[in-house]
């Protein structure tokens, strides 16, 4: 009797075998099918969870068996600092990555590692990383990457997870206290030439597929503890600080341990989406996240946020400022403050809350739309519609074309997010403490010191705001019913709840003595 020849399968074929038994083939004729002894399909079966998460992270698809080089730790760190150096679009060459991989050794105290051409060929191939030749300056979106991961990659991950729990999360920069430039004048300011403002943020958003979720939004901020944030207990988003205001492994991973711990308490397994970010590196134990990288250069192609989520929600973001300023303009008495002077009267603790008003704003229609942008509908094409969608939602001020707007919400679009990690951080695979986070430094704002408001000077701005609906002829006091009700249950939860009894005693008390 003639021996079976060994065939081992590639990972692409066990992922196609995985996908023919979901269907309920069973493992005998997927077997004969390719050949195989029927002990490998069931041994596929059980390592599904391991071969998914390679497929996922783009390993090579023709690779047979997954072998570990002769030093482990430091590829491991070479790929991180790949990955970091080219999400910034930096070129790398073979000598490069063989010199770099011998500074990592020395970092992880291999002093007997020598990187050599095979070495870097294997570890090439087991990566599934290839040199293509960049022609002009600016990098392209890989396309057929997008593809490749729309094609293989997604349709695994819309089976195994329902649209509610398939979330996509990404940072964005943000301008906070920047108005539009001369050409778009507001009423009463004089459109001299003026710098803008750069003053920025960090702002991590994150939603899921049906549009149904949006998580606070975590908002990165330079000062640690800013004026404005006296004497207030709670914040309207998420808050941290360091002195760049960028992501970091440390935020990161807090972040992701939060958010596991809810899901947990859910008892709800959800999938991540993130791009490839050298912040988005930092390794975490994860029981009800999994996480799943985005191919590199794809983001702009293929991630959600990216479609418009983003772009919307600056759009909302930036008309809730306008309006800002033009009711101060309006309200100025005596010298009237240009546009530049008023901006500067926003406090961050200001721009929280616009920003947490614009993320309110982004509707499920908006959300769902730009997952289908992104292919994550099985009916969806490549819609062409203008990705920033914002202005058509976003309140717009009078005068404003939306061409000048959307240059307006697009002036912060490509600022930096996250910064590059270290050798010592890529070895360790953690980011030291930052010790320049507990820096207690005052933001820039000169804000006024105001005693904290009390219960009865908010009865007191109730008065106000009611008299000012009654003078300009309110149609409707349903909202301002509403803001009354908010504020006495606020109260009623704050203090001990008095009986009316209790002001006749008083008062009965007051007489005798």
């Amino acid at each position: 009797m003639e021996q079976r020849k060994s065939k081992t399968l590639t990972l692409c074929e066990r992922i196609e075998v995985l996908k023919k038994l979901k269907t309920g083939q069973s493992q005998a004729s997927i077997a004969r099918e390719y050949g195989v002894n029927p002990s490998q399909i069931s041994r596929i079966l059980k390592r599904e969870r391991q071969l998914l998460g390679d497929w996922r992270s783009n390993r090579n698809p023709q690779r047979k068996r997954k072998r570990a080089g002769k030093a482990e730790e430091v590829e491991e760190a070479l790929l991180r600092w790949f990955s970091q150096v080219r999400s910034r679009q930096f070129p790398v060459s073979g000598p490069l990555l063989m010199e770099k991989a011998g500074q990592l050794a020395g970092c992880l105290g291999l002093n007997d590692f020598k990187a050599t051409v095979g070495w870097l060929e294997r570890w090439k191939r087991r990566n599934n990383i290839t040199f293509k030749k960049q022609h002009g300056e600016r990098q392209d979106a890989d396309d057929s990457g997008a593809e490749n991961w729309v094609v293989s990659v997604l349709p695994s991950i819309l089976n195994e997870y329902a649209p509610r729990d398939i979330f996509n999360a990404d940072e964005t920069g943000l301008y906070w206290r920047a108005i539009p430039d001369g050409t778009l004048a507001f009423k009463q300011a004089t459109p001299t030439g003026s710098k803008a403002s750069k003053e920025r943020l960090t702002i991590l958003l994150c939603c899921n597929m049906d549009g149904g979720e949006k998580l606070e939004p975590l908002v990165i901020g330079k000062s640690k503890q800013p004026r404005c944030f006296k004497n207030v207990k709670r914040l309207p988003v998420s808050y941290r600080a360091n002195a760049n205001s960028w992501m970091t492994w440390d935020l990161w991973k807090q972040w992701l341990k939060d958010l596991n711990t809810r899901m947990r308490a859910q008892k709800r397994p959800i999938l991540l989406l993130c791009d490839n970010s050298a912040a988005h590196n930092a390794p975490a134990r994860l029981s009800h996240v999994k996480l799943v990288f985005l191919p590199p250069n794809t983001t702009s192609l293929i991630q959600p946020l990216d479609q418009g989520i983003i772009a919307n929600f600056k759009a909302h973001y930036r008309a809730l400022l306008l309006r800002r300023l033009m009711g101060l303009m309006d309200g100025q008495t005596g010298d009237n403050k240009r546009a530049i002077e008023l901006a500067r009267s926003l406090s961050l603790l200001d721009s929280l809350h616009l920003q947490k008003e614009a993320w309110n704003r982004v509707t499920q229609a908006t959300i769902i739309k730009c997952y289908r942008r992104a292919r994550f509908f099985k009916d969806a094409g490549r819609d062409q519609t203008d990705a920033a969608m914002a202005s058509v939602a976003a309140d717009i001020p009078a005068g404003v074309s939306n061409e000048q707007f959307q240059r307006y919400v697009a002036v912060d679009c490509s600022i930096q997010t996250a910064g590059d990690s270290t050798d010592v951080e890529l070895c360790a695979c953690k980011q030291a403490t930052a010790t320049d986070e507990a820096s207690d430094q005052m933001s820039s704002e000169a804000l006024i010191q105001q005693p904290p408001a009390t219960f009865a000077t908010a009865l007191e701005g109730l008065s106000t705001i009611r008299a000012y609906l009654e003078n300009t002829g309110c149609q409707s006091y349903e909202r301002f019913y509403r803001l009354a009700d908010l504020i006495y249950e606020t109260q009623r939860h704050r203090s001990v709840q008095r009986t009316i009894t209790d002001y006749f005693k008083k008062a009965k008390y007051q007489r005798l003595y």
